[in-house]
């Protein structure tokens, strides 16, 4: 029985699985989700009128509703966002935040920005994080208490993605040898996510076995430019957006998954490379520090040659503990399980509505 009527703000299925994965999830514990396909000015009233009158707006990303290119529109742009959010409250309707962000990672105005997140953070019903390092900065930069905030983890891809091509297949398509250790960086490629910086590191380790694999859509023909120049022979760039059906082709054929990050509090792409059993090199921070650990995971500090020594002690290690770190970090993900997640989701929606 449907009791719960939720409405998720944006609507990013076409880039993200995470919303698919969990509005199929609450379906299943009497909430009905209606995804809102407005932006810009006035989205949120337009949503609401859609689809009157709603138990629960749930706020996920904040940017398509807060940026402009001015700071004079941005600012313009965010007032109406928060006004609008006042009038549903007035009218009764609760409002929950996914702060997958502090501020948006490419945002040109950021102390504008965090100004209204704070605005925001201090009007919802409740917030939720994916971790309790999240819960911690949060708290902190926000300046919310810690019963305004709760935790609940990202849950995993696993069946979210085809996954049936085995390595040797998986490699031979992308021309790469059997007794390679591939390092895969996959996901979109913007700035925050250190993929210079990593291809810098791999030059460094000077071993004519390592190969580095890069393979998701840049930000921009600059990005895409900046990384094609540094490829080589054991560089290689795949730079387009990669669809579902192919990922497993990239993820099946690595060894180690590389996720360098200069800034990260949430991650879904370590949830995607542990849902495929890949060992993973990452920064020791954030929600990454909480989610993985040592036994699955090579995991360093940001500091100078942090990643490359990551990178070093991959290479270290034999393909079968490798193999073995990725079974390992597979089971990790089982624990993430979108029905849990979805349960403790519909709890904190009720809590609200009391």
């Amino acid at each position: 029985m449907v009791d719960l009527k939720i409405i998720f703000i944006p609507d990013y299925r076409h880039v993200n699985q995470y919303q698919e994965a969990l509005a199929g999830s609450l379906s299943k514990h009497g909430a009905a989700v209606h995804f809102s396909s407005f932006f810009g000015m006035s989205a949120v009233l337009r949503t609401a009128r859609k689809y009157w009158k709603p138990d629960i707006l749930h706020v996920h990303w904040t940017n398509p509703f807060t940026t402009g290119r001015s700071m004079t529109m941005a600012a313009i742009r965010s007032c109406d966002f928060i006004i609008e959010l006042l009038l549903l409250r007035l009218s009764g309707i609760r409002i929950v935040w996914t702060v997958h962000n502090i501020v948006d990672h490419e945002s040109k105005f950021r102390s504008l920005e965090l100004f209204f997140n704070k605005l925001l953070a201090r009007m919802c019903d409740r917030l939720i994080v994916h971790c309790p390092s999240a819960k911690r900065e949060v708290m902190g930069i926000y300046g919310v208490s810690s019963a305004a905030v709760s935790v609940i983890p990202h849950g995993n891809y696993i069946g979210s993605y085809e996954n049936s091509i085995p390595r040797s297949a998986a490699r031979e398509r992308l021309d790469i040898r059997s007794d390679d250790t591939l390092f895969l960086y996959f996901g979109q490629i913007r700035p925050y996510k250190g993929v210079l910086e990593l291809i810098s590191a791999f030059e460094k380790l000077n071993h004519s076995n390592a190969r580095l694999l890069i393979a998701g859509k840049p930000l921009n023909g600059k990005a895409a430019a900046e990384i094609l120049e540094r490829c080589s022979g054991r560089i290689t760039a795949v730079l387009r957006f990669i669809p579902d059906s192919e990922i497993q082709l990239y993820m099946n054929a690595a060894d180690v998954v590389v996720l360098p990050y200069r800034d990260i509090l949430t991650s879904g792409a370590v949830l995607s490379a542990i849902s495929f059993g890949k060992p993973v090199i990452a920064p020791a921070s954030g929600c990454i520090a909480d989610t993985l650990d040592g036994n699955g995971s090579f995991l360093y500090p940001k500091t100078e040659g942090g990643l490359l020594e990551a990178m070093r002690q991959a290479l270290d290690t034999d393909k079968a503990s490798l193999s073995g770190m990725g079974r390992y970090n597979l089971g990790l993900a089982g624990q993430f399980d979108w029905d849990g997640i979805a349960g403790r989701h519909c709890s904190i929606y009720r809590e609200c509505l009391k």
